[in-house]
């Protein structure tokens, strides 16, 4: 996995930026379980200060990706198949109502910029920008359903799980599956602009449940058979030892 690239953005965008990048790695591999997480070599890679590094590792802690042990050092717990098969689960149970709530509330301020986005992005299948476009697009999509349901709170808890799939989503996915994403995406704006919330919240839920199943599949855990992950500059530089690893679901 590349370098990091370093972190200009301020405040609260800042800390999720962070939480982003060591999120990513946890994902992936490169910061396997029980690797102690240095919040001084995050800032150091990031180049940032530790203040946002702290913050962010709280919400990881927060998010049952960290653990504190004594002293404050954090570890990384194990993200596993039910990791993110709950995290999926979740997307479901919130954004299936938004999704019914916004078709009855939405307007042309929240659904025409999707539909103008979604007809530049089909007739521009080979723009070799399209994949980064779509990112943006997907978190509009999903941001602007959120938004327009009416509910903050609602609103508030979509947006810290779509920070976790982001991360997942950009270590497990590809150009093809990304095409029949936007198929679905299209079909749940058709719900919303005919003003039909079941059929809305139906189709969010199915496309979430679609993505579900193939990010099961597809994030680095599931292939056994792949190459260990090279070490993480963001991992204590000496062994602390074997970490002890408490299963949530005990």
């Amino acid at each position: 996995m590349p370098t990091p690239k370093a972190v200009t953005t301020d405040d609260a965008s800042l800390v999720e930026t962070v939480y982003q990048q060591v999120l990513e790695r946890i994902v992936a591999g490169h910061l396997p379980c029980g690797s102690v997480l240095s919040e001084l070599a995050v800032a150091r890679e990031l180049g940032v200060s530790r203040t946002p590094v702290h913050d962010a590792v709280r919400q990881l802690a927060k998010d049952g990706l960290v653990a504190w042990e004594k002293g404050r050092r954090a570890r990384v717990t194990a993200f596993t198949p039910d990791d993110v098969y709950e995290i999926f689960e979740i997307r479901k149970y919130l954004e299936g109502p938004a999704a019914e709530l916004a078709a009855g509330r939405a307007d042309r301020r929240h659904l025409v910029p999707l539909r103008a986005t979604s007809v530049v992005l089909l007739s521009n299948r080979d723009d070799p920008e399209w994949t980064a476009k779509w990112a943006d697009f997907d978190e509009d999509f999903h941001r602007t359903i959120a938004v327009a349901s009416g509910n903050r709170r609602l609103a508030h808890e979509i947006n810290r799980y779509r920070v976790i799939h982001k991360a997942i989503n950009r270590i497990a996915t590809d150009p093809e599956l990304l095409q029949h994403a936007m198929t679905e995406h299209l079909a749940i704006l058709d719900a919303l602009e005919a003003r039909d919330g079941p059929l809305a919240r139906e189709r969010m839920i199915a496309h979430i449940t679609t993505w579900q199943d193939v990010f099961m599949r597809r994030v680095p855990w599931a292939d056994q058979s792949a190459p260990a992950a090279p070490p993480s500059p963001f991992r204590e530089s000496k062994s602390a030892g074997p970490p002890t690893v408490r299963d949530p679901r005990k």
